[in-house]
């Protein structure tokens, strides 16, 4: 099965300099662009795409929309593909209005220590096994799964075996799932390698 990873667009989240993780923004302007971008992109490249999953995030969500209304497929939320909420109860909050209110949470997060409410980096793991399993069980040569740069990190890094440096919002990655759930990658563009 050929899977293809794309990032989501710009978020008002980091136009508002808020903690992203589980907050739920909306695509900014220039979000949107990128996603019509990348589903032209797509569409030129015609792939053969059976179904678009996405995150449930809207920011996620609304790329996934723009992307399936441009190739006329169906699309359908998936709980796996969420980004990682390694900020925990930060999540949302403006970040010069954090050091002021939550000084604990944002030093405990600047150290690489734990943050209330947050996803450990192990769970996100067992989360992608599951997320590979579960691909590996639809019964489809083609699928688009729209998604987060932390899970694409944690996927590049732990999965495929390669440090990242970059990876840009709507960026598209390709990746050949095996039926025992184990991802190759094909090709990546616009993604930057240590």
């Amino acid at each position: 099965m050929k899977v293809f990873f794309i990032r989501h667009g710009e978020a008002m989240d980091d136009v508002e300099d808020r903690y992203g993780g589980w907050y739920d923004a909306d695509l900014s302007p220039v979000g949107r662009e990128s996603a019509k971008k990348i589903a032209l992109e797509v569409k030129d490249k015609n792939l053969g795409v059976e179904m678009i999953l996405t995150s449930p995030f809207k920011r996620t969500y609304q790329t996934a929309e723009i992307i399936s209304s441009a190739l006329e497929v169906p699309l359908e939320t998936f709980v796996y593909l969420k980004e990682r909420n390694s900020y925990g109860l930060l999540c949302g909050v403006n970040k010069t209005e954090a050091k002021e209110k939550y000084p604990d949470l944002v030093s405990a997060f600047e150290n690489g220590q734990e943050v209330l409410g947050y996803e450990s980096y192990d769970f996100l793991l067992k989360r992608i096994k599951i997320l590979t399993t579960k691909l590996a069980e639809m019964e489809k040569k083609v699928i688009i799964c729209v998604t987060h740069g932390k899970l694409l990190g944690a996927i590049f890094k732990n999965i495929l075996h390669k440090e990242t440096k970059n990876i840009p919002e709507c960026c598209l990655i390709e990746t050949d799932l095996s039926t025992d759930g184990n991802l190759t990658l094909i090709e990546s563009e616009r993604v930057e390698f240590m």
